[in-house]
Formats: structure tokens, sequence, C-alpha cells
């Protein structure tokens, strides 16, 4: 197990290491973010793919295509900003949608097109109401989560976006980590023992000490020393509510994700990583921690080049 677990991690660290030198070096054509979004969407709507498999095999059923047309219409709508200098001219500064506006808009679509969609088939004290919620409530939540990782891709000048997507993923993986191994050595008080057992309270603290030490050094000790000192401006009450923010958010997503399994009468989310299960077993804390992230960057306590 442990060595199949190592190699899926090698192989999926290998794999996100390529889009990231691709983003930070090769072509781009004028977008930020032009290489992390692909991957990004293949991540975040594989992990979709694995709720609606889940629900397919579980008690809910089939909810497959409402859930996948909402969930890439909110991807596609997020993309817009990004992909917009390829039709020759730079995304509009005055565009009253802004850049979380497409995505937004199309999260209410998406809610609405999954309620139109069960209507007609709709009985009372059916499953078809249950259905509707939970296909909307999927599209909404990993499709938003992506628009926001996408909205921090695109943070300040192409390079400093890039370095707050990379530090946002290692910090909240290293509160996984953190919390995992500080709760083998000293947890005694479950945090949550009927959805997970093996979280606690102990482990808690010591992934938002691990993450906030990741945090120090990451943006603290390295992005002046890539950026220059006068471009980089982060305070410690950043840093630290940076940790801990990114370690709670973690935490809420991999809860989130053990629910929705436990619902559905399953182990994993899937079977396509021997040893770590399927894609959402992999992003499920990095979901809440793109949105979580990209607030406690908007509240300028972290700052870089042109944001």
């Amino acid at each position: 197990m442990l060595r199949s677990r190592l190699l899926s991690a090698a192989v999926i660290i290998s794999i996100a290491l390529v889009f990231v030198a691709l983003d930070a070096w090769g072509p781009t054509f004028g977008c930020q973010g032009f290489w992390m979004i692909p991957l990004g969407a293949y991540l975040i709507f594989g992990s979709a793919i694995e709720c609606t498999q889940m629900a397919r095999h579980g008690t809910l059923g089939n909810i497959t295509w409402p859930t996948l047309l909402g969930c890439g219409g909110i991807m596609l709508a997020s993309s817009i900003p990004a992909y917009w200098p390829l039709s020759g001219s730079a995304y509009p500064a005055d565009c009253l949608l802004g850049k979380l506006g497409w995505p937004l808009a199309a999260a209410v679509l998406a809610q609405l097109g999954c309620i139109a969609w069960y209507l007609p088939r709709y009985q009372s004290h059916s499953d078809i109401f249950r259905r509707a919620i939970v296909s909307g409530w999927v599209s909404v939540y990993f499709g938003c989560c992506f628009a926001f990782a996408v909205a921090l891709r695109m943070t300040g000048q192409s390079s400093w976006g890039l370095y707050l997507l990379v530090g946002i993923i290692l910090i909240t993986k290293f509160a996984d980590a953190g919390a995992y191994f500080s709760g083998r050595a000293l947890g005694r008080t479950k945090l949550s023992p009927s959805i997970s057992p093996g979280k606690t309270v102990e482990g808690l603290v010591g992934g938002a000490i691990v993450a906030t030490l990741a945090g120090m050094i990451f943006f603290k000790v390295c992005a002046p020393q890539v950026f220059g000192v006068s471009e980089v401006q982060i305070s410690w009450i950043g840093i630290v509510s940076l940790g801990i923010a990114l370690t709670v958010a973690g935490l809420l997503g991999d809860l989130l994700a053990s629910i929705f399994k436990r619902e559905m009468g399953c182990k994993d989310s899937g079977r396509f990583l021997p040893g770590l299960g399927g894609l959402w077993d992999i992003t499920d804390s990095l979901l809440p921690a793109s949105v979580v992230g990209y607030l406690v960057v908007m509240t300028e306590v972290i700052q870089g080049p042109g944001q």
C-alpha cells in the first residue's frame, strides 16, 4: 500500500511540475494560466465525474448529465477572462462582470438548470428533488472552486499569480501532512469521530503549525529572493492567517468528501490512483483552500508584483 501510495504521489507531482514549468517558461500566448488552467480543469472536473459515479452506484441514482453540464459550463465561464487575449485584445478592465462575475452567473444558471432537468419527472415524496439539489450542489461546488483557483492564478503579474497558486497548494498539502503525522503521534481528542475517526484536535493544531511554517518559508523567505525585496510585502499576520485558514479549509473539504462517500457507501472516490484513491481524494482539501487562499490574498496582507 505504501509503495503504491508513494508511486502515485510521484506521478501526480511530476505531472504537476511539468505544467508549472510550461506555465512559467512555455508559450502562453499572452494568457495567464494558459497551461495551469487545463490541469486544474482535468483534476477538478475529474473529481466531479467521480461524484456522479459514486451517486450512480449509491442510493442517489444517476445525476451525471445535469451535473457535468453545469460544472463544465461554470468552468468554461471561469476561463473567459484568462483566455480573452486569444481574441487579440486584453480583457477589458471596465467589464461590468469583472473576472468572477462570469462563473457566478453560470453557477446560478447551473443550479436552475439542474432543477429544470428533473422537473418533468418530479413526484411528491420521491428522490427526484434530492437528485436535483445534489446535482446542482456538485456543479456549483466544483465549478466555483475552480473559478477561484483561476482568479488566484490571474492575480498580479503572471509570475506572481503562478507563485501564489503553487504556494496555496503546497501550504495546504503541508497542512494535511502535518495534521496526519501530529495526529498519529499526539492525537487524543477526536474531532469528528462519526465522519472521520482519525481526525483529532491535536492533529488540526499540528497541521496549522506546519502550514504556518511552510507559508513563512515560501512567502517570507523565498518570495523576496525570487521577486525582489521591494516587490513583495507580506506581514506576519498574513502568514499566520493564511496557515490557519488553509488548514481549516482543507480539513472541511476533507470532511465534506468523507460525508459524501459515506452517504454513497464508498471508501474512496475512485480507483484512478493506486494507494491514493481517486482524483477527489487528492483535490478534496485543495478545492475550498483555493477559495480561502484567494480571499486572504485579496485582503492584501500578502502583496506581490502587479497586485
